[in-house]
């Protein structure tokens, strides 16, 4: 296997695995090979670096530092972002098909909706739930 750095002809940048570099070479020749963010089959190989390994230790945290972290960044998705409640699927669709302006929002959805608003390109992430308060 192999993974290329890739960026398309509107300069969005972005990573795929291939079986070899024939592969690719075929894929991208017959336009198979498309940008996730636009579709755009104009796609290039952009200059990546080599993965080279160190010794250096991943940098890991603790338990209590890590849901500290969770907990802040729950706060900021929480103050800068607006409840929609369960017309989350609705507004996030309106707004990715331009009916409404775009705006930060949270709420509800399914696991039918959330997967459904992803094979149709509309960029959602789940909201941390709320750590574990401390005893």
């Amino acid at each position: 296997m192999i993974r290329y750095a890739l960026r398309c002809d509107r300069d969005h940048d972005f990573d795929m695995w291939f079986a070899d570099s024939a592969t690719y070479d075929a894929l991208a020749q017959d336009n198979h090979v498309s940008c996730p963010e636009c579709g755009s089959t104009a796609v290039k190989k952009a200059l990546m670096a080599p993965g080279v390994a160190t010794r250096a230790k991943a940098q890991t945290l603790a338990p209590r530092e890590m849901m500290k972290k969770v907990a802040e960044y729950r706060a900021k998705v929480m103050a800068e972002t607006t409840d929609v409640g369960r017309r989350f699927p609705e507004k996030a669709r309106d707004m990715h098909e331009g009916l409404i302006e775009n705006a930060p929002i949270r709420g509800q959805a399914t696991p039918d909706e959330a997967k459904s608003m992803v094979d149709d390109g509309i960029a959602i992430l789940p909201v941390p739930p709320e750590p574990p308060k401390e005893n």
